[in-house]
C-alpha cells in the first residue's frame, strides 16, 4: 500500500512591516472601542441599579404610610394607597427587567473587550513589531 504525504498549503501572501503595523493599529483601535463600549454598559448598569434602589425605597415608604393610615379596628384597605403601591411595584419590575438586560449587555461587552485585547496583544507580540515594557506597548524601530 502506498503512503501519501499530506502537506499544508503554503502561505503565499507575505505581509510587509507596514501591513503588519497597520493591522496591529486596527486591532488596537478595535480594542479601544471595545473598552468604551464596556464602560458605557457598566455605567448603564450602575444607573439602573441606583434606579432600582430608589424604587425600593419609594415602595417601602408607601407601604409604611399605608400601614400608618389604616385604622386598627377596621382593617379596610385604602384603595388610593394600594393603587400607588401596585403602580410602583410594576415600575420596579420593569426596572428589574432592564437591569437583567443591562447586565447581559455588560457581560457581552466585557467578553468582546477581552477578546479584542487578546487578539491585539497576540498579533503585536507574534509579529515582533511591538513589545511591552513597564506596562506600556512600544513599536520596534
Amino acid at each position: 500500500m502506498a503512503k501519501t504525504k499530506v502537506t499544508a498549503p503554503q502561505n503565499t501572501k507575505i505581509e510587509s512591516k507596514a501591513d503588519i503595523k497597520k493591522k496591529i493599529q486596527i486591532l488596537g483601535d478595535e480594542y479601544a472601542t471595545a473598552i468604551k463600549d464596556h464602560q458605557k454598559a457598566s455605567n448603564d448598569v450602575r444607573r439602573i441599579q441606583s434606579q432600582q434602589k430608589e424604587s425600593e425605597k419609594r415602595i417601602q415608604r408607601l407601604k409604611a404610610l399605608h400601614q400608618m393610615h389604616q385604622k386598627p379596628k377596621i382593617q379596610k384597605p385604602k384603595p388610593a394607597f394600594q393603587k400607588k403601591i401596585q403602580e410602583k411595584e410594576e415600575a420596579h419590575k420593569k426596572i428589574q427587567k432592564q437591569l437583567k438586560k443591562a447586565l447581559k449587555v455588560e457581560e457581552s461587552a466585557k467578553d468582546a473587550m477581552e477578546e479584542a485585547e487578546a487578539s491585539w496583544k497576540f498579533e503585536a507580540m507574534c509579529s515582533g513589531e511591538a513589545y511591552q515594557e513597564n506596562g506600556q506597548w512600544k513599536w520596534r524601530e
